[in-house]
């Protein structure tokens, strides 16, 4: 049996105890509520450069789809043709690309096709996050080949 002499002890050593739990308690909130912030703006910040550098890379890719494409046109009309039909399919694939958002221009010399590419990027898009400080909401791509010899 335990003397009544521990049991004050015992309780003081229970409180301590206690106390100090709350404390780390207490310690892990503010903790996480200085970390917590800097954490999703990092991850955000992942989030919307990772879909701004694959937009980037799509228009980047179509842009050079179409002037591969147009160099197998017979006149300047036809290359211009073919080379946004060619833009067109590259990015079918990309979410919220549209004639309406997307804007192709070809320009020619004597040597060389010149396709430009410029994405505007969807009011409601994630990359238009006020979250984390974003890249341009156009991206713009060109690619040159030169035509062959006739």
């Amino acid at each position: 049996m335990t003397s009544p002499v521990l049991l004050p002890r015992i309780a003081r050593s229970l409180a301590a105890a206690l106390q100090h739990v709350r404390c780390e308690r207490a310690a892990a909130v503010v903790e996480m509520a200085l970390v917590l912030p800097l954490f999703l703006a990092l991850a955000m910040g992942i989030l919307v450069y990772g879909r701004y550098f694959m937009l980037a890379h799509s228009v980047q890719q179509a842009a050079n789809d179409g002037a591969r494409a147009a160099i197998t046109g017979l006149d300047a009309d036809d290359r211009r043709g073919i080379a946004i039909r060619a833009v067109d399919r590259s990015l079918a694939g990309v979410a919220g690309v549209s004639p309406d958002t997307r804007s192709v221009a070809v320009s020619e010399t004597s040597e060389a096709i010149t396709v430009a590419v410029a994405f505007t990027v969807p009011a409601g898009d994630f990359l238009r996050s006020a979250f984390v400080p974003s890249p341009s909401n156009i991206i713009r791509a060109r690619a040159t080949f030169e035509l062959p010899e006739e």
